[in-house]
């Protein structure tokens, strides 16, 4: 699968619909190469605190589901078919599965900053352009969050980057495969994976019975899945109009907040590229590749307010995808305009130099950030152990009502190897409460409805209204 691009590519004209690109400065790094070393990275960060977030333990749960084929989405974040896919297969390593999907998905984050790098560079911006691009992409808000948690969007950058890089080498049939990929993660890629998917087709009718099929399995691996799961194959798309109380979809104008978040979260100087590379198309009345991706960049933050108007939360999540295609258009425009100056070298100086403001603004965010992870972390490690203090899982679920705090549900439901349904809000006798440091005052008080504390662990209270035994 390597990629490895003798002089002879140097000087190859590659197309995005019919769109020309010199290509420079090739990459020689093989793709294969890059993933492999950012899973082996991904496994190495293991040793940091590790631990997923909500959505990640919904997946791992989901995924142990399939193997027992007893799947049940009724409860839960939105479903996401290609990340239950990998914790199914995750899911015959039983305890390391939590483990092995943080691997994943912070390789996910690490390759798409090797990718951005690579795709910008490919695009004419040389050095600077990929060191541009890359850059923004990791300062920008939440991204390296996102994949130290768990989350899917580094693994959606990453595949977007992937299928450009790939359609920019000529592997039209191995970019699909990666833009299927990402539309197993996202509903809002579908009008783009599906306007490249029919370009394909049409420029190489072989690959039509490919597409064909790739449409039919995305449809059964979203839709059937949940008709299995929930026995409503258009679940995910209600569970997720059912925002968070500080959702944009709240705001009194959505669509205007959603690039205010846009904005907000991309470094400045990304923003003044990707704008540039879009004039630059419409000085030119010719769009390039770059500004191709700055336009499906503009297009896909159309698609996130147009979703928040109707309904959907509108969170930064949604906005990773575009803001990881501007950084790169962005960075590919800036260094290639450097490296038209009479003084390329003085020009690519001053390009990076912009680089330090953008970083400085976000350090403190990092350092927040990081702490964040490490709490997490903390909090989810302790749970297992106050599992353990309150007579284990078997004891725990026998008692009656499981309750928690409203982010902590998708992870006790793993510990008691229950599903989703099985931990809820409110407290009901009989039952066990398992009450973390982040809600000191919920969900119930030690002597309502009969519950009273029978153990602490780290910053776990547990109460019950049945006799737990306390450990040795």
């Amino acid at each position: 699968m390597g990629l490895y691009a003798g002089p002879g590519m140097a000087t190859r004209v590659a197309s995005i619909a019919g769109l020309g690109v010199r290509g420079r400065a090739v990459p020689r790094a093989g793709l294969a190469a890059v993933v492999a070393a950012c899973l082996a990275l991904g496994l190495l960060s293991l040793a940091a605190p590790t631990t997923p977030t909500y959505d990640p333990w919904a997946w791992l749960i989901w995924g142990r589901e399939i193997l027992h084929l007893s799947l049940d989405t009724r409860f839960g974040p939105s479903w996401k078919p290609l990340p239950v896919l990998i914790t199914t297969v995750f899911g015959l390593a039983g305890g390391a599965a939590p483990a092995l999907w943080i691997a994943v998905a912070r390789a996910g984050g690490l390759a798409a900053l090797a990718l951005a790098y690579r795709v910008a560079r490919r695009l004419g911006g040389g050095v600077t352009g990929g060191l541009l691009a890359a850059v923004c992409l990791a300062v920008s808000t939440d991204f390296l969050r996102f994949a130290a948690v768990g989350d899917s969007e580094g693994l959606l950058a990453a595949l977007l980057l992937a299928g450009v890089d790939l359609h920019l080498t000529g592997r039209r049939r191995a970019a699909l495969w990666a833009c299927f990929g990402a539309a197993l993660l996202r509903p809002e890629s579908w009008p783009f994976v599906g306007a490249y998917a029919l370009w394909v087709a049409w420029r190489e009718p072989s690959a039509r019975r490919l597409v064909a099929g790739m449409t039919f399995a995305g449809a059964v691996l979203w839709f059937g899945a949940e008709l299995w799961g929930s026995g409503n194959a258009l679940r995910a798309g209600q569970r997720a109009h059912d925002p968070n109380p500080n959702a944009l979809a709240f705001a009194d104008h959505p669509a205007l907040e959603v690039i205010k978040r846009f904005d907000s979260m991309m470094p400045l100087v990304a923003e003044i590229g990707a704008a540039l590379a879009l004039v630059a198309a419409a000085v030119r009345k010719r769009l390039d590749a770059t500004g191709a991706l700055a336009l499906a960049a503009a297009a896909w933050i159309g698609v996130v307010a147009a979703m928040t108007e109707s309904g959907f939360s509108g969170n930064a999540r949604y906005l990773v995808a575009p803001v990881t295609l501007a950084c790169v258009a962005g960075g590919a425009a800036l260094g290639a305009l450097a490296l038209r100056t009479p003084r390329p070298a003085l020009a690519a100086a001053l390009a990076l130099a912009t680089l330090i403001p953008a970083v400085a603004v976000r350090v403190d965010d990092l350092g927040s950030d990081g702490r964040s992870v490490r709490d997490e972390a903390r909090l989810m490690d302790s749970l297992t152990t106050a599992v353990r203090a309150a007579g284990g899982a078997h004891a725990v679920t026998r008692c009656g009502s499981v309750t928690t705090g409203p982010f902590q549900v998708t992870a006790l439901a793993w510990k008691l190897h229950s599903p989703i349904r099985g931990v809820g809000l409110h407290a009901r006798a009989p039952g066990t409460v398992f009450r973390p440091a982040l809600v000191p005052a919920g969900p119930v008080g030690p002597d309502e409805q009969g519950f009273r504390t029978v153990a602490q662990s780290g910053p776990w209270q547990i109460l019950s209204t049945c006799v737990a035994p306390r450990p040795h």
